[in-house]
């Protein structure tokens, strides 16, 4: 592998990973656990990137990966940003370019994210960029949907409430009911309110009865196969 200089270490929970410097060029270097690790998320990215929606690989050496760099507007960031400020309009366009990448990480994959972290995407001229693929499993839509609901939910910089314009532009966009995810967005709110100490079972369920209030519709699977 060639040669670098590190500029600066990036948070990551499952690995370590470095924004360095090679021959003039940026890039971003992952240091995974294990070989098997890297080839994991290696090979999604490699495929996903064909469609522009992940960093290429550029190199790898064991459990070494050294990807293209995106540069771009930090989705967390700016979902808290339309949430602060009530922007609907922001709302819904980052939910709509979060539904396109969902369901072509799906679409070249038949994978899903499983476990949706808004701090994981980049916006780039008009698309959203997963940059974090370690999670990747086996899944179906509507479990994305319901874990990015979830994060929404607990991520709003004003009340919980001022993100349903994201919310309900992004089951739009999967042509899906709150009633056709509320069970599992319920599990994955309890499952991350354990992990950082909010919100209480209680709270939880008044939440859920708020959001199943608004449409009580099936939906037909098949149209996201």
């Amino acid at each position: 592998m060639r040669s670098y200089k590190i500029i600066s270490e990036l948070s990551s929970k499952l690995k370590k990973v470095y924004k360095v410097e090679s021959q003039n060029s940026v890039y971003i270097l992952k240091e995974y656990a294990s070989a098997e690790d890297a080839e994991k998320e290696m090979q999604i990215a490699k495929r996903v990137a064909l469609t522009g929606y992940a960093p290429g690989v550029i190199e790898h050496q064991e459990n070494l990966v050294l990807y293209e760099c995106i540069e771009g507007e930090n989705f967390f960031d700016e979902f808290r940003q339309a949430t602060m400020t009530d922007d609907v309009e922001s709302m819904e366009l980052l939910a709509t370019r979060l539904s396109i990448f969902l369901q072509i990480i799906y679409s070249f994959t038949d994978k899903v994210m499983k476990d949706i972290d808004f701090s994981n995407y980049v916006v780039k001229d008009g698309r959203v960029v997963g940059v974090d693929f370690s999670k990747v499993d086996e899944g179906m839509p509507y479990e994305d949907v319901a874990s990015a609901i979830a994060f929404a939910l607990m991520n709003s910089a004003g009340q919980y409430y001022d993100c349903y314009p994201f919310i309900y532009k992004l089951l739009s966009c999967f042509k899906l009911e709150m009633m056709d995810v509320i069970n599992e967005v319920k599990a994955r709110l309890k499952q991350r309110a354990s992990q950082v100490g909010a919100w209480n079972d209680i709270d939880i369920d008044m939440l859920v009865d708020g959001l199943v209030n608004f449409d009580k519709k099936g939906v037909d699977w098949r149209k996201l196969i």
